[in-house]
């Protein structure tokens, strides 16, 4: 079986600082293009970028340019506690890696066993209610959101958050509601 080579996320723009990117197995000349992107190195298998560079090789490596990738977590993770569906396991683990807590602090601080938040992250086990909330509360605590934006988040979505298994929808994040500018997204 052959398997495809893995994708180098590249955290800058162009490493060669020119028009074309070149290829690091190779040293030729990439064919870039601006379009879509599913990031799945995030760990979520919902999540899309638009307008980063995705670069080719006839080779068959392949890269992507993904600027400002803290803002872009930080944008992923104000989604996922918005939004009115209850927390997969995946998002969750992505919640607790972007406040960079290990899974045995994160599991002390909302109280519960490390075995069950393993449970919790693998699906093996659904997250109750509260504990939903509570994770969300956690991460914007963790992320420095001020108290009257959590205040909001607590009075105004919480009680839309519908609980029932439902498959997980596209996020779909344009370049410019991560990249530093006036149009960056806010909770």
């Amino acid at each position: 079986m052959i398997r495809p080579k893995p994708l180098a996320v590249l955290l800058f723009v162009n490493i060669n600082g020119g028009d074309q990117m070149k290829c690091p197995t190779c040293n030729k000349k990439m064919d870039c293009k601006t379009g879509k992107y599913q990031y799945s190195e995030s760990g979520l298998d919902n999540v899309y970028l638009l307008g980063v560079e995705v670069c080719k090789c006839s080779c068959g490596e392949r890269s992507v340019s993904i600027p400002a990738i803290m803002e872009l977590h930080r944008v992923i993770g104000i989604a996922l506690v918005t939004k009115d569906t209850a927390l997969t396991g995946k998002e969750i683990k992505f919640l607790r890696k972007n406040i960079g807590i290990s899974g045995k602090v994160f599991a002390e601080v909302i109280g519960i066993d490390r075995s069950t938040l393993s449970r919790w992250e693998n699906d093996n086990q659904v997250v109750s209610k509260s504990n939903d909330r509570l994770i969300r509360l956690v991460y914007l605590n963790f992320k420095g959101i001020a108290q009257k934006k959590i205040q909001i988040q607590i009075r105004d979505k919480f009680k839309e958050i519908k609980h029932e298994k439902k498959k997980s929808f596209r996020f779909t994040i344009p370049v410019k509601d991560w990249v530093p500018g006036p149009n960056m997204c806010e909770i």
